[in-house]
Formats: structure tokens, C-alpha cells, sequence
């Protein structure tokens, strides 16, 4: 499962569903559902939310500072941008082990190159998938089928990852 911690009407978590539910995700919001391949569920929160699951994958979109006091089950993976301080706090807080996304060699995933229809993202260490399989440091060529920001798409390439679908297409 993965949650989507984000302010409605946030450019960058449409990118991410987008992105997710052409790739085998279906999607769960208050205001929508989405049935595709049924290989992950993405599920967006707009408000602190009771978490009563064993694990997950969290993505904490903005500035996360609504989300200050969210609490997240043990087996939880955090996803966030490098810039997003307070998302990395409330990960840290809750213990959460984090794949930063940005352009600083320091983050779990990179971005290495980017054209208009091509992205280079780098898995910069190992990281264990959901499966318990470990995912190698690599370089990932993806194809673009339009231009997204480059957050969505190392996000959402560090969420398959995770899932344990290789991310090539978008």
C-alpha cells in the first residue's frame, strides 16, 4: 500500500496517480477510485490519518507541516523530497527509514539527466522492496510520454522500485 500525504490539488501528486495507475496501480482518494492492474493500491490523505496497517509506503508531499503529528506503523517506508525538512523530521520522529528524492548525490534516488522525452534516475544504494528482495545501486533510463516534473517521476520510479516493478516507461 501506498499513502500519498499531500495538500488537495497538488500538481506533483496528480503526476505521481498518473504515473502509478499506468503502471499497475489502482487508486482510492474521498473523491475517486481507480481499478488498473491491481498490483499496489495508492491512497491519498489530506489530513492526519489513523493508521491501523502493519506496513506501508508513505510519500509526504509539500511541506508536510499539516502532517507534523502523523504517526506510521513500524514496518512504514518513507518517500520525500531532499529540500522537504519536515517530512524528514516526521519520518525521523516516527523512525522510519526514507529514500530522499532529489539532484544531490547524498539521496537515495537521483536525477541524473533529463531531455524531453528521456529521464536518468540512480538508485544510489540498496534498498529491500516490499518482497524482502534487495534492489542494487543503478542507473534507470526512463522514457517519458509527456513532461513531468522531475520529483514525480523519482518518486514514483523509487515507489515501483519498492514494489518490485522496474521503472521504464511513463
Amino acid at each position: 500500500m501506498v499513502i500519498l500525504f499531500s495538500y488537495r490539488k497538488n500538481k506533483i501528486e496528480k503526476e505521481i496517480i498518473e504515473i502509478l495507475t499506468s503502471n499497475g496501480g489502482d487508486y482510492i482518494s474521498d473523491k475517486t477510485v481507480i481499478r488498473s492492474q491491481g498490483l499496489f493500491t495508492v491512497i491519498s490523505e489530506y489530513k492526519i490519518t489513523e493508521l491501523k496497517i502493519n506496513s506501508c509506503i508513505a510519500l509526504i508531499l509539500d511541506d508536510g507541516n499539516r502532517f507534523q503529528n502523523q504517526k506510521f506503523p513500524k514496518g512504514t517506508i518513507g518517500i520525500c523530497e531532499d529540500k522537504n525538512l519536515t517530512a524528514l523530521a516526521v519520518f525521523q520522529k516516527n523512525n522510519i527509514p526514507v529514500i530522499s528524492c532529489g539532484t544531490n548525490g547524498k539521496n537515495t534516488v537521483t536525477l541524473s539527466s533529463l531531455n524531453s522525452d528521456t529521464l536518468f534516475a540512480s538508485l544510489q544504494r540498496t534498498v529491500t522492496d516490499t518482497s524482502g528482495i534487495d534492489i542494487e545501486p543503478e542507473e534507470f533510463k526512463i522514457k517519458l510520454s509527456k513532461q513531468y516534473n522531475p520529483l514525480s517521476v523519482m518518486a514514483s520510479a523509487a515507489v515501483l522500485l519498492l514494489c518490485g516493478i522496474r521503472p521504464d516507461e511513463f
